[in-house]
């Protein structure tokens, strides 16, 4: 049986304007995994949050989390290393280095992002930007490799790709057999980014297999384009991502009640393709993870 690694997102980055289910809380995120875990989920991406749903990087958030899922079930779990401009790379490393176990996974965007955002207060756009540089790069790597954490490769363009392979060739970074492959811009949405097409997804994914033929990847996008992105990773023997992080609503579905329904949707159309989605310890093994901590 083929199997396909689905991984749930569950809340970076979005409001409850966006879909009033986002879950926020250490409680609220626990209970969200362990229903997209029954739902055929065998990874959970989180990101810390604030009580009012703003971005945090709290070290005691990710660790109050995970020991409520792992007191529930083995997912795999995979942190977010992305910030805010004002956010040091310390804040990320901080929670790397300083829960009582490590992470499994977390993805690391190979580039800083760039967007010119609507300004809300003073109307037109602004420059908005999500720091990475080779430097920060480096000091996260070096957080990840000193507790065993996988650094997933995320690349959103052809220019993070180029990342990717240079530290790889360099051997910085220590795997070459996986990437987490994320157009997400849309058009006209001022990100420097690349779209969320199928031209886009097949350019990234055809320049990974002619400079690593072995590799494979999991693919997601953002809006309605997530669907697009996971409907043609799942045809073509690819992993998928999704859930509210990326899009707040489903095919026909305007306001899912729980990540759960995203699992659902990608779990039936995954069977379709005689696709069995794969348990987390499936999941370690395609990716090469160390053993769960307890």
């Amino acid at each position: 049986m083929d199997r396909i690694i689905i991984k749930a997102c569950l809340n970076g980055g979005r409001g409850r304007e966006d879909n009033p289910n986002v879950p926020w809380t250490p409680q609220e995120v626990a209970q969200e995994a362990v229903r997209c875990y029954e739902a055929g989920a065998c990874i959970v991406h989180i990101h810390a949050r604030t009580t009012d749903g703003g971005i945090s990087y709290d070290p005691q958030w990710y660790a109050q989390t995970s020991a409520m899922i792992r007191a529930q079930c083995d997912l795999v779990l995979n942190y977010t290393t992305a910030r805010r401009s004002n956010a040091p790379v310390e804040a990320v490393t901080g929670y790397l280095l300083g829960t009582p176990n490590p992470v499994e996974m977390v993805s690391l965007n190979l580039g800083q992002g760039a967007r010119w955002a609507p300004d809300l207060q003073n109307g037109g756009r602004r420059t908005a930007i999500s720091p990475n540089s080779y430097e920060d790069i480096i000091a996260t790597l070096d957080a990840c490799y000193q507790r065993g954490t996988f650094p997933e490769p995320a690349v959103h363009d052809t220019g993070m790709l180029n990342n990717a392979i240079t530290l790889m060739r360099e051997g910085t970074i220590k795997s070459s057999r996986y990437f987490l492959v994320e157009p997400s811009a849309h058009w006209g949405d001022g990100r420097q980014s690349m779209v969320g097409s199928p031209r886009n997804y097949f350019m990234i994914t055809d320049n990974i297999r002619e400079f690593y033929p072995e590799a494979t990847w999991l693919a997601h996008s953002s809006g309605a384009q997530t669907f697009v992105i996971a409907a043609i990773a799942i045809a073509t023997g690819a992993h998928i991502r999704v859930g509210f992080e990326d899009s707040p609503f489903l095919p026909n579905n305007p306001l899912p009640r729980s990540n759960a329904d995203y699992i659902d949707w990608a779990a039936a159309m995954a069977r379709q393709h005689g696709r069995e989605p794969a348990t987390p310890a499936q999941a370690r093994e395609i990716l090469g993870l160390l053993p769960a901590v307890a």
